[in-house]
């Protein structure tokens, strides 16, 4: 082979090199652990979804605890987690119900400013308002989820039992928790077959209501969904199909159903009810911006899911710290998201109307 035709192949080889190392690269991303680092974070800020932390576990599987990770340790991140294509169904929508820099939220019966401007520049048209183009008509009925059906599932909610239909006996071996894909042993309390799913729980301790003292029940969690595979006399083998936080020997098991998340075009009520902050997520006495608590109201008080309060924390004076909104709604208590707060919410917080004063 000629001398000058070697040397272009090797130019081209090395003006390729960096591409071929990027693309080898650009799936993995490794990382060293800093002070406060936890794997649910890493995962959000990393792959834009709290929930796939056990994939960077997975990935990494000399850690054997996940909620022990130690500063100054590398980590392999799967950023090709990211490319894979999410359901339609299990889209993060939640954004949907936050508002962006520049935008502001439209409650029932408020109309923007731009609106405003629009509807009073239109010519008057036979009826009295101008026909919307059809592609602006689809935009303003199109409906949007308020809330990411993962995070909807995982966030819980208040029940006056504790339900259990089971527990999980045994962890697959050598392991201390598991997560998605991962089989586990169930001990039922009925009869079961392949292919029946339940929801892992785990349960706080009872709740009193902070200002009647009543008893409010308790706050159930969803950790996740094991689906059975296996039945034999004296075994029932499962397998984790979504995992929300670490499954542990001992987990409570209740019958699955589907969630629906709610639906919202972006108009939230915010109705004229008070109420009382009663419990909050995550075992966290206070909370702040997407965090989950939960109120003394609920369905059959006027609640819907979608809609918007302010809270306010009462000591020498009232001051407003947040704005919640309505995720799932039971009789008489409700699950919330904290939308933005100046000052972390906690139990005995009150909420009211985004109009009232």
């Amino acid at each position: 082979m000629p001398k000058t035709r070697i040397m272009r192949y090797a130019l081209i080889f090395f003006l390729l090199l960096p591409l071929i190392t990027f693309a080898q690269t650009d799936e993995i991303k490794k990382y060293k652990i800093i002070k406060g680092d936890t794997l649910w974070d890493i995962s959000e800020r990393d792959l834009k979804d709290p929930f796939l932390w056990p994939e960077i576990w997975k990935e990494n599987s000399w850690i054997v605890n996940p909620d022990l990770i130690y500063p100054n340790q590398i980590i392999k991140i799967p950023l090709y987690m990211i490319k894979k294509e999410i359901p339609k169904e299990e889209e993060d929508t939640s954004t949907a119900a936050t508002a962006s820099p520049g935008e502001t939220f439209v409650f029932e019966g408020q109309t923007t400013a731009a609106q405003e401007q629009t509807v009073s520049s239109q010519e008057p048209f036979e009826g009295g308002r101008m026909p919307l183009p059809k592609e602006e008509a689809k935009k303003k009925t199109a409906k949007q989820s308020i809330i990411n059906k993962n995070l909807l599932m995982a966030s819980g909610y208040i029940a006056y039992t504790i339900p259990q239909v089971g527990q999980i006996d045994e962890l697959s071996s050598r392991q201390i928790v598991s997560g998605n894909g991962d089989i586990v042993y169930l001990e039922m309390d009925h009869p079961t077959k392949a292919g029946d799913k339940f929801y892992v729980i785990n349960s706080s301790k009872s709740i009193k209501h902070p200002v009647t003292r009543r008893k409010m029940g308790y706050v159930i969690i969803n950790k996740g969904v094991v689906e059975v595979i296996k039945v034999k006399k004296s075994e029932t083998i499962a397998k984790i199909t979504k995992s929300f936080s670490e499954i542990d020997a001992g987990d409570r098991l209740d019958f699955y159903y589907d969630i629906e998340t709610p639906m919202t075009e972006r108009h939230f009520r915010t109705p004229e009810i008070n109420g009382t902050v009663i419990a909050t997520g995550n075992n966290m006495a206070l909370q702040a911006m997407s965090d989950i608590i939960y109120i003394d109201k609920g369905c059959k008080d006027g609640i819907k899911a979608g809609d918007m309060f302010k809270t306010i924390a009462v000591a020498a004076h009232e001051v407003p710290n947040g704005v919640i909104q309505v995720i799932n709604c039971k009789d008489h208590t409700a699950t919330a998201i904290i939308k933005s707060s100046i000052s972390p919410i906690s139990v005995g917080n009150i909420f009211t109307g985004m109009t009232m004063k």
